[in-house]
């Protein structure tokens, strides 16, 4: 391999080996969700074999991350909070209210829930979910502060905001007079 390759591949094996140990999953586990083996795994992870395309689109995906996480080697630059200010995006406000949030579906990576927070409530810290876990919050009514990791976000009503949320992570309604309303949906990976 040339210095460029093995620069790559270090590079890939570092991050994946980061990720995967902050995930909590053995090399097993891994090759369990990824479909590839464990002694594949372990030699890119120490960098003596350079993945293919295919194996880093199956690594990224089994450890819930992009596949320019594992190429770039970045860790933790990405916010684990996007805002979208009320009246931001290509399209703007909804024009109604959305009253139902449906039923679970058995097998669904996804949840709906609606939270009224009491005013003056903390909800949480609540655990860590799983490695590429999203949260996706949208206020209705009142203001709230989002805490993910160590970094938080102060959020009125017809603000959204999107989190990662594979560290400790909460909500809390910091008006003493004013009950909160959220709408979350849990996608898990």
């Amino acid at each position: 391999m040339s210095t460029l390759e093995n620069d790559i591949a270090e590079r890939i094996g570092h991050a994946v080996k980061q990720r995967r140990e902050t995930a909590g999953l053995s090399l097993r586990a891994l090759a369990t969700r990824s479909g590839m083996s464990a002694s594949m795994i372990s030699d890119i992870e120490r960098g003596a074999k350079s993945p293919t395309v295919t194996s880093v689109v199956r690594l990224a995906q089994a450890l819930g991350v992009g596949v320019a996480e594992l190429i770039d080697g970045v860790s933790g630059a990405a916010p684990r909070i996007l805002v979208l200010r009320r009246g931001e995006g290509a399209g703007g406000e909804h024009p109604a209210p959305w009253a139902s949030l449906g039923p679970e579906t058995p097998g669904s990576r996804i949840d709906f829930v609606r939270y009224r927070i009491p005013p003056a409530t903390v909800l949480g810290p609540s655990a860590a979910h799983a490695a590429g876990t999203i949260e996706h919050m949208h206020v209705a009514t009142g203001t709230v502060r989002v805490t993910v990791g160590d970094e938080t976000a102060e959020l009125v009503a017809g603000d959204s905001c999107s989190c990662r949320t594979d560290v400790p992570h909460g909500v809390e309604n910091p008006d003493p007079s004013a009950e909160a309303l959220i709408y979350l949906i849990l996608e898990r990976r």
